[in-house]
């Protein structure tokens, strides 16, 4: 089999539509389904079902080829940049996923920083919860993921603790308290959102003895901002996220802190591309934290 094959295999895996591979890598379908085709004769095993409702389905031990194949074209992607490096020349690709308060914060600045020294470097972002972007660096779907801690499957470099903070409106009664006590919170309207705030929220809630009454669940950082603006409740984010997004709302630390840990995964650090050791040395050099 050739790297094109198994760059067409890996492809259509993650699409799992024919269609879409052929449009996407330029081809014609046929080909694409020929690159399969020639794949699963040599390995005489079938990596790919063709249900006519379900669409086209990995079966198990197409899963663990896609898992191979990925690190195998990670492999070459590897010896790619080390020869440009000899060469003198600053080349590559580098896949890298985060949730989005952690892309809209940290990527810009390590991107453009990067950019500035090594210009030819391609970025392939992919964005998603939380517990997509660990999944992803698992099976090697991209090679760097901004996650949060801990992971024991993979390496990891702390980046920064990211606090919640308390979000009130305009003439809420704790407005005039320097911190606010999670035991005051007792049942009281809550708006959180959801991208990996909620298992920190609700551990904290429950170390204090405190129930927290989620009033609303929204899906983005300005939902949130506006229903508090509204008086729908206070709302409890981290800070991380409500810095991406201008308010004039007040805000207040929580007593005791509620906290998440955030950092850099990737697969194997000793086995990580030239592209993904500048990532992980620039992240480094931008945010003090990972440095402690």
């Amino acid at each position: 089999m050739t790297i094109t094959q198994i760059m067409i295999f890996v492809r259509v895996a993650e699409t799992l539509n024919f269609t879409q591979t052929a449009h996407e890598l330029h081809m014609t379908q046929p080909a694409v389904s020929h690159a399969i085709a020639s794949i699963e004769n040599e390995l005489d095993v079938q990596l790919l079902l063709r249900d006519r409702k379900k669409g086209v389905l990995l079966t198990d031990i197409g899963h663990k080829v896609l898992l191979q194949f990925r690190m195998m074209l990670q492999s070459m992607e590897k010896v790619q940049q080390q020869v440009a490096a000899e060469k003198g020349l600053d080349v590559g690709t580098i896949t890298i996923g985060a949730f989005p308060s952690a892309s809209a914060y940290f990527l810009p600045p390590i991107i453009h920083h990067i950019r500035q020294h090594y210009p030819n470097l391609v970025f392939d972002l992919h964005e998603g919860s939380t517990n997509e972007v660990k999944e992803w660096v698992h099976t090697r779907e991209i090679e760097a993921g901004i996650i949060l801690l801990p992971d024991p499957q993979v390496d990891v470099i702390p980046l920064c603790q990211d606090d919640m903070v308390i979000l009130l409106p305009d003439g809420h009664p704790l407005q005039s308290h320097n911190k606010i006590a999670i035991r005051d919170l007792n049942q009281q309207d809550m708006i959180f959102c959801k991208g990996g705030h909620e298992v920190a929220i609700m551990e904290g809630f429950e170390r204090e003895q405190s129930q927290l009454q989620a009033q609303f669940i929204t899906h983005n950082i300005s939902t949130l901002v506006s229903m508090v603006r509204q008086g729908l409740g206070m709302g409890i984010v981290s800070s991380l996220a409500l810095s991406t997004f201008p308010h004039d709302l007040t805000v207040k630390e929580t007593s005791p802190l509620i906290t998440r840990q955030i950092g850099i995964a990737v697969p194997s650090l000793h086995n990580a591309s030239l592209a993904v050791q500048l990532f992980v040395r620039t992240v480094q050099e931008l945010f003090t934290d990972s440095k402690q």
